[in-house]
């Protein structure tokens, strides 16, 4: 074959690879990639990622993918993606299960990043919770709490005090026996931690796993209730979320002690306000409910941290912390965008707002687990069966503890 047949055919060859692949293939991205997974749907995905696309214009080295991860099956597909070197750089998760990841390498602590600048964008009660043992590992995007949903047409105003919302209650039944007084999940130690803690109660005694449960101040924090269950009569028995949602609606509920979800079952009821919960006539102290934050969290296999950790900043600034309270109705971690004469106006932000600051983080212990079922059911003993309160805690602390040895 002669040099120019050669020739031919090899030009020949290189035209066919390149219309079989490199004319169909868009040109490769020299971009380092971030991976961050999250759960969101609806408008808080859409603010997510349009901010985003707004730190990519700030950074064209990088580009982010963002990757939907089903909210129950998350911490299952981080727990087997990370320690093999997969998954996110960055994902976003509520705090609570902190403890684990730290114990096992799963997040990255950030306190060496993280300056004091940073750090005061936010209210201090939505950082406590991303520190473990003395380590940061988080910054905090929203927070979700509890506070006082009331009718307006069966109360003139929300109450300062409980004994306020109890005569108030007994008022609103007392005009029309067809409507309660207050209603909740009496047997949730997540619906009845703002009375431990304004009764002065507490789960844990201090840095380490020692529950405090069994103490004089949550006995008298289960008595309270049991005395608006029996004696009172303002709270329904059975009070299940359906059933509080729906004497609410029907306008047959004058209070609902919920958090920022029960917003969205109000469709069609315009008759309805929020305010912080009330201080506990007891004690003085204000009725504290846990606050849970959802953060955004460094994965501890990332092979770009330091991009990692600028991203974490950028979402965390208090312009896209505005964006998401406004745009995406996110209850925000940072305290500047409250600030904003829009939220300012809206009395849905302003109650939790103000809540946030007398709240009690849900820890972030592993050990935290083991609470729950132990204390649903000291709670049902006690209040709807009328056990000992000291008894029934006891009984509970002394489960916990076994479950720990």
């Amino acid at each position: 074959m002669s040099a120019s047949a050669v020739r031919a055919l090899f030009a020949t060859l290189a035209w066919a690879l390149c219309a079989l692949g490199c004319g169909e293939r868009a040109p490769a991205d020299a971009r380092a990639q971030l991976v961050l997974w999250h759960s969101y749907r609806g408008a808080e995905e859409a603010a997510l990622l349009a901010a985003l696309r707004r730190f990519e214009a700030t950074r064209p080295d990088l580009r982010v993918r963002a990757v939907s991860i089903p909210y129950d099956a998350f911490p299952n597909k981080l727990g087997v993606a990370v320690p093999r070197g997969n998954g996110p750089d960055l994902f976003v998760f509520a705090h609570d299960r902190v403890g684990d990841w730290a114990e096992t390498g799963i997040i990255e602590p950030i306190g060496f990043w993280a300056d004091e600048a940073l750090i005061d964008r936010f209210f201090r009660t939505t950082v406590s919770p991303l520190v473990y043992r003395g380590q940061l590992y988080g910054l905090p995007l929203a927070f979700k709490t509890l506070a006082l949903y009331y009718d307006p047409g069966l109360v003139p105003a929300p109450p300062a005090t409980t004994d306020d919302l109890v005569a108030a209650a007994k008022a609103a039944r007392a005009a029309d026996p067809q409507v309660w007084g207050l209603g909740y999940e009496v047997d949730s130690l997540y619906f009845h931690a703002p009375w431990l803690h304004g009764f002065g109660g507490a789960v844990y005694a201090d840095e380490d796993d020692t529950v405090a449960l069994d103490s004089p101040a949550s006995a008298a924090s289960l008595a309270f209730v049991r005395r608006l269950l029996v004696e009172e009569k303002i709270i329904p028995e059975e009070a299940t979320s359906a059933l509080v949602t729906a004497l609410f609606n029907d306008h047959h509920l004058a209070f609902v002690i919920s958090g920022p979800w029960f917003k969205g079952e109000l469709a069609g009821n315009d008759r309805w306000a929020v305010a912080p919960l009330p201080t506990v006539s007891e004690t003085g102290q204000p009725a504290r409910p846990f606050l849970g934050v959802e953060a955004v969290l460094m994965s501890g296999h990332s092979r770009h941290k330091r991009s990692a950790f600028a991203l974490m900043t950028f979402l965390t600034t208090d312009a896209e912390a505005t964006h998401r309270l406004l745009e995406g109705s996110q209850l925000v971690a940072n305290q500047a965008p409250y600030d904003d004469p829009r939220a300012r106006e809206d009395a849905f932000l302003r109650a939790f707002r103000g809540q946030v600051e007398h709240s009690v983080s849900l820890s972030n212990r592993p050990h935290m687990r083991r609470v729950w079922t132990p204390m649903k059911t000291a709670l049902s003993q006690a209040i709807v069966h009328g056990q000992d309160p000291l008894e029934a805690l006891r009984d509970a602390a002394a489960t916990i503890q076994r479950a720990t040895e």
